[in-house]
């Protein structure tokens, strides 16, 4: 299985001890990554076996680490931890809320991961993800 999608801004950032789920940028980050991956997914289960991951940001070196980014995408596609407490902000979207495993059972699952960093040029800052089975 293959999927693909893109996703208009930055991706949710990963960078601490505090949870990303409910820090305010990154809510807004991950519900839209939330949803376009799961649009992509068109109702399939996810990922249950190893995957590779692909990433290409088109972000600027002053918008944040791009290995934080790829931490924030991969937590981002699971379930959030169990003893994440419920907000607000998630009760409007249900079917992405941090309860939902969208893409990937666990991050535990990429064997490999390919991440680069390119200009936003005229289309602006935006992210393509590509989720695969992976063969070893």
């Amino acid at each position: 299985m293959r999927v693909r999608f893109e996703v208009e801004g930055l991706p949710p950032k990963k960078d601490g001890a505090n949870s990303m789920w409910h820090k305010p940028t990154e809510q807004t980050r991950l519900l839209a990554l939330r949803i376009a991956a799961k649009h992509a997914m068109g109702g399939q289960a996810p990922f249950r076996s190893p995957v590779a991951l692909t990433i290409r940001l088109h972000a600027l070196p002053s918008d944040g680490d791009l290995d934080n980014f790829i931490t924030g995408i991969c937590d981002g596609l699971m379930a959030a931890a169990q003893n994440t407490p419920a907000c607000e902000f998630w009760a409007a979207r249900p079917d992405v809320d941090p309860s939902k495993r969208i893409a990937l059972e666990d991050d535990r699952l990429v064997q490999r991961i390919a991440a680069e960093r390119l200009s936003p040029g005229a289309a602006g800052r935006r992210y393509f993800v590509e989720l695969e089975d992976y063969a070893a």
